[in-house]
């Protein structure tokens, strides 16, 4: 690992620096180092955690690093009007790696459907043919030879087409070595079979990775199929290049911008960074370095606005509320957030329920025994979370229709009073068309243990958790700058629920795994009190108003969060171009999550690491 220091990075010229050194950076910088005439600089804000550190490399230790200030930013959203004024916590990595180590491994793709509605909004070759394409070059699929339990459940891990290219990525994604019997079970038989929740089938065992996703499935995730441990973009990216110099510790400030001769002027792209201020460690000073070609932002959705609008690209009034010259007027900075929301909804499982689950992991001694077997390549923390479907709202609530005919009444009216910003109509007419036609709206998510709120599990009980996930949220958020300090967080208002059927989609997910849980075989295995059996939300959660209430305390972030500095035309609200240039600039890109202009069915970390394989300079 190219790491440097700061004696080698202040005051020196690169060819192109990158912001961020986590899941988009580090894979971006890796594929720019393959020239090797080009110098490559990476400013990593976290530290550098190479080597083992268990809470990284060893999977299955879901939200351990969460609200540790060595690997996580622990971002906070601002009180949510529309939700009972909570503060939300937006978790993501510190560190090389970012989010990629410390996320659930989840590696999933999203239907041909979603990525193609990128180009509709006026954004030439950003479709699912190129996705697929470049989604080869990122990862590699290895599959996986069942033991043990798994080896009942065999059809189920046949979600790749056997004609299409398993990938020669860096990054390696499988089948986890172990597989719970309660996940094959609830895969296999309450989801997929006839005589249960028949109205939730398999589309096609082939088409999950290949751009159909509707139904259920047995998903890969982001480890290693001999050693079991994590693959992040830290251990995935080819980083020991003698071109390429990595520095943690370095918080960006601002890009360095030449002022044009005429401000007016600006729209014709002749602004050009020529550096970034950087802070290092407890320096109270900043540093700088300079670039030759271009300064490439992989902040992140969260990050990358706070670092555009304090270098003096943004929305006129942001920036002069807070005392900073306008560079290049830009009102789409920091506009067009949007969120993945889920639930989860824990059951206890009978006393004699033999199978070790993750609630054991909440035991010191049970973690060491656990942690052995990892390295015999045994044990819980060779499992993963797998077990996920998707579903249009029509499956899920007979209400569907209803719900968005309601929903694009209130659009409508909206539109007549000039409410959105330039662009918005036509990402909402794209998803109420998607409704129509079955956007896959719903995701559920299963997992042994308790991933869910107000209540804690029992100590020695074991749970089994089902999360609902809302993927198409109609309410759009922001992300702003709070001061023009680079050190403090900006301000990160989802507005969560201001779009009621974001709400109702999560109520009747809710009614509907209740439903789930009445049929065999889950039945069959959960405690029989029906006062103990729901943990959360609880049986005496009941009606709609009560699930709202519970869900507006105890619903959580995906931490998929797109949208910030949105790839659509400059007139539509767009900060970037097709070539992720920021408009009114000659040479800063920005290449992370931010760019994504409508969110996505899936989990975002292999959109990340697909985005950097294009052939295009850089």
């Amino acid at each position: 690992m190219p790491l440097v220091t700061i004696d080698q990075v202040a005051d020196h010229t690169f060819d192109y620096i990158v912001i961020g050194g986590g899941t988009a950076g580090l894979t971006l910088a890796s594929h720019l180092a393959e020239n090797s005439d080009w110098s490559v600089l990476v400013l990593e804000a976290g530290n550098s955690h190479l080597g083992d550190h268990p809470l990284i490399t060893r999977p299955s230790q879901y939200g351990l690093q969460f609200m540790n200030p060595e690997y996580d930013w622990a971002f906070k959203t601002a009180p949510q009007k529309f939700s009972d004024n909570k503060e939300y916590l937006w978790s993501r990595g510190k560190g090389l790696g970012g989010s990629s180590a410390m996320n659930f491994s989840v590696w999933t793709n999203p239907p041909k459907e979603d990525v193609d509605n990128w180009e509709k909004l006026g954004n030439p070759g950003w479709n699912w043919a190129n996705y697929e394409k470049y989604s080869s070059r990122a990862a590699t699929y290895t599959p996986l030879e069942p033991k043990g339990n798994s080896t009942a459940f065999l059809k189920a891990y046949n979600v790749w087409d056997p004609s299409k290219n398993q990938g020669d990525g860096p990054l390696h994604v499988t089948h986890p070595r172990l597989l719970l019997d309660i996940d094959g079970k609830m895969h296999q038989e309450s989801l997929a079979e006839d005589g249960n929740m028949a109205r939730f089938l398999f589309r096609s065992l082939l088409d999950f990775y290949h751009g159909q996703t509707e139904g259920t499935y047995l998903a890969l995730n982001s480890v290693h199929h001999q050693l079991h441990c994590r693959t992040y973009s830290a251990t995935s990216s080819t980083l020991d290049k003698s071109n390429l110099s990595i520095l943690v510790g370095a918080n960006v400030a601002t890009i360095l911008i030449s002022n044009p001769a005429d401000n007016s002027s600006a729209d014709e792209n002749n602004v050009e960074a020529w550096g970034v201020d950087f802070y290092y460690g407890a320096d109270a000073n900043p540093y700088q370095a300079r670039t030759r070609k271009e300064v490439i932002l992989s902040a992140g959705t969260l990050k990358s606005p706070q670092i555009l609008e304090l270098s003096g690209i943004g929305r006129p009034d942001v920036l002069s509320a807070h005392g900073i010259a306008v560079k290049v007027p830009l009102y789409g900075v920091g506009e067009n957030v949007q969120e993945h929301l889920f639930a989860g909804c824990s059951y206890k499982l009978k006393d004699d329920y033999a199978e070790e689950t993750y609630d054991l992991l909440l035991d010191p001694v049970q973690r060491g025994k656990h942690s052995k077997l990892f390295s015999e390549g045994q044990g819980l923390h060779t499992s993963g979370i797998v077990q996920i479907a998707f579903a249009p709202l029509k499956i899920i609530t007979s209400k569907a229709e209803t719900l968005y005919a309601a929903e694009e009444t209130r659009i409508r009216q909206d539109i007549s009073e000039g409410k959105y910003s330039p662009g918005l109509s036509e990402q909402y007419d794209i998803q109420l068309q998607g409704n129509r036609n079955g956007f896959l709206d719903c995701e559920l998510v299963s997992s042994s243990g308790v991933f869910s709120g107000p209540k804690p599990p029992q100590a020695g009980q074991k749970y089994y958790t089902i999360m609902a996930f809302s993927n198409h949220s109609f309410s759009r958020g922001t992300i702003h700058i709070s001061s023009n300090d680079p050190r403090d967080s900006p301000d990160m208002d989802p507005h969560y629920f201001e779009h009621d059927i974001d709400l109702q989609i999560l109520i009747n997910e809710v009614r509907y795994v209740r439903e789930i849980v009445k049929s065999a075989p889950l039945r069959d295995l959960l405690c029989e009190d029906p006062s103990e059996k729901e943990l959360n939300p609880g049986s005496e959660i009941q009606t709609d108003e009560e699930i709202a209430t519970w869900l507006k305390h105890n619903c959580s972030s995906g931490w998929h969060t797109v949208g910030s500095l949105s790839m659509l035309p400059r007139e539509k609200n767009g900060v970037v171009g097709t070539d992720l240039k920021v408009y009114g600039t000659k040479n800063i890109r920005v290449v992370d999550l931010s760019i994504v202009p409508l969110q996505i069915s899936a989990h975002t970390q292999g959109k990340v690491f697909s985005s950097q394989m294009k052939d295009d300079e850089p």
